[in-house]
């Protein structure tokens, strides 16, 4: 195994341990703050995959059919956002309308402070997904 692999590797065992353990922790906000927390602001978290292989997936459906709008005029909601760069990678590929959204005050604070400058656009919302108005 090459040294980047298991470098890989380890963090993806660093993060698991790093998770709350039972399903019902991911509902409690309090527990999502302490995660942020404790993991510090420069240290994201892709639930699905990375930005390289969801771009060209993601750029091929958010321009269906060719009547949507352009990429800048596009509203994007990104829910239970958490530290994600997906809507930074977003952002940086044209997308400008987007709302990122979640209960975690911790990690909304932290992620507006990292994008503010360079992607003024972006909002940040501390807003439970379920139980949007």
């Amino acid at each position: 195994m090459a040294q980047n692999d298991e470098q890989q590797g380890e963090q993806c065992v660093r993060t698991e341990k790093e998770l709350p353990i039972a399903f019902g922790n991911f509902t409690n906000k309090e527990n999502w703050d302490f995660f942020y927390a404790a993991r510090g602001a420069g240290n994201f978290s892709e639930w699905y995959a990375d930005w390289p292989q969801l771009r060209t997936l993601l750029r091929n459906h958010l321009s269906f059919p060719p009547s949507a709008p352009p990429p800048e005029e596009l509203s994007i909601l990104v829910p239970a956002c958490g530290n994600s760069r997906l809507s930074e990678h977003l952002y940086d590929d044209g997308f400008r309308n987007i709302t990122n959204v979640d209960f975690s005050r911790e990690v909304i604070s932290a992620m507006m402070k990292r994008n503010l400058r360079e992607r003024p656009g972006m909002r940040w919302r501390v807003m439970d997904i379920t139980d949007m108005q």
